[in-house]
């Protein structure tokens, strides 16, 4: 169990990465009237291999922490972990952002925001359109994953009420009945639209991989071939497959992932850092967007418009270090703090 938990916080820290480098790519973008593809146009489909990681790895994390309590009363418990959790940092920028929007609203020139989006927001409710995104976003418009994370506790939740089997069973059809409306009920509305996109089926796969791990013994999955055989299959699901398919094969990388005996030492410095990111990866995810919006404005007033290339990669090299840094100094001063002190009066 262990090992399996330092494999997810290590999994957590790839699928935050992944996200950052993509938002560090498309805010170099801002800095040049060319347009910027520094991830060789794969941008797009790294950010969301990354999303759907997130997904994935939370849905594992959350079956190994919770199997055992199925049934056993312990819905509370669970909803104010989990509220600890997410609160403190997404609350924090939340309010931060909506005072940037009041002093300066140049940042946010293609955005209209309503006194009730903001409280909307603190429900985790989106309500903001982003154009950038094209969806719906909380007024953080980093939150939107956090939404999906809310509506999947929640489902979760309801389903720690009853016996595993049934449980997981009402797990499973409240998410696949939600993904299948997308399919069989068109609609234009945008809330109708948000909340039964399929992308919510990524949990699912974390759940099923945690589900099956425990009945199986395949020796053969601890070699170097393991690696070969998912970054094969990471490839093909991020380039070359859309859709259901996509949702197969990287769920098949998933589960090789999760029951791989990593060899990076925990102590080593890859396996550090790993952690270190994996830990922090709420506060930076949480906090990235904002503060690349203004790295971007404080670099526009240093360097010429319609910068080189070379001055773009580098602008992307500091939005990721940037971010990752500020987003760890955040975990360490304030997640990781107030996560302690609220767990203390939850209990």
């Amino acid at each position: 169990m262990k090992n399996n938990l330092l494999s997810i916080t290590w999994l957590h820290a790839a699928a935050c990465l992944l996200i950052v480098l993509c938002n560090a790519e498309s805010f170099a973008g801002k800095l040049s009237d060319v347009k910027f593809s520094g991830l060789a146009g794969y941008g797009s489909s790294i950010g969301q291999l990354g999303v759907f990681l997130f997904f994935m790895s939370s849905g594992y994390l959350i079956s190994s922490l919770h199997w055992n309590d199925f049934g056993e009363g312990k819905v509370i418990p669970f909803i104010k972990g989990r509220l600890v959790k997410i609160l403190p940092v997404y609350y924090l920028f939340t309010l931060v952002t909506i005072v940037f929007w009041v002093i300066q609203p140049s940042w946010f020139p293609s955005t209209t925001v309503e006194p009730v989006d903001n409280i909307l927001s603190l429900l985790f409710i989106p309500s903001v359109y982003i154009k950038e995104l094209g969806s719906l976003t909380p007024v953080l418009s980093s939150g939107w994953i956090f939404c999906y994370e809310m509506l999947f506790y929640l489902i979760f939740s309801t389903g720690l009420l009853l016996a595993r089997r049934s449980g997981l069973t009402l797990i499973f059809l409240s998410v696949i009945v939600l993904a299948a409306a997308s399919l069989l009920v068109p609609s234009d509305n945008p809330w109708f639209q948000f909340y039964t996109n399929p992308v919510m089926l990524y949990f699912l796969s974390g759940v099923f991989c945690f589900a099956i791990q425990p009945r199986l013994t395949i020796p053969w999955f601890h070699s170097g071939y393991s690696l070969l055989m998912v970054a094969f299959l990471v490839i093909v699901g991020t380039t070359l497959s859309q859709g259901f398919l996509q949702l197969v094969v990287l769920t098949l990388s998933f589960f090789i992932l999760t029951f791989f005996s990593f060899r990076i030492s925990k102590t080593s410095s890859a396996g550090r850092v790993l952690t270190a990111v994996g830990l922090a990866s709420y506060s930076i995810y949480v906090c990235h967007r904002l503060l690349m919006g203004a790295l971007v404005e404080m670099i526009q007033l240093i360097i010429p418009a319609g910068s080189s290339q070379t001055i773009l990669y580098l602008a992307m090299a500091l939005l990721l270090v940037g971010s990752v840094g500020f987003g760890y100094l955040v975990y360490w001063m304030i997640e990781r703090r107030a996560s302690v002190i609220l767990q203390v009066k939850a209990g």
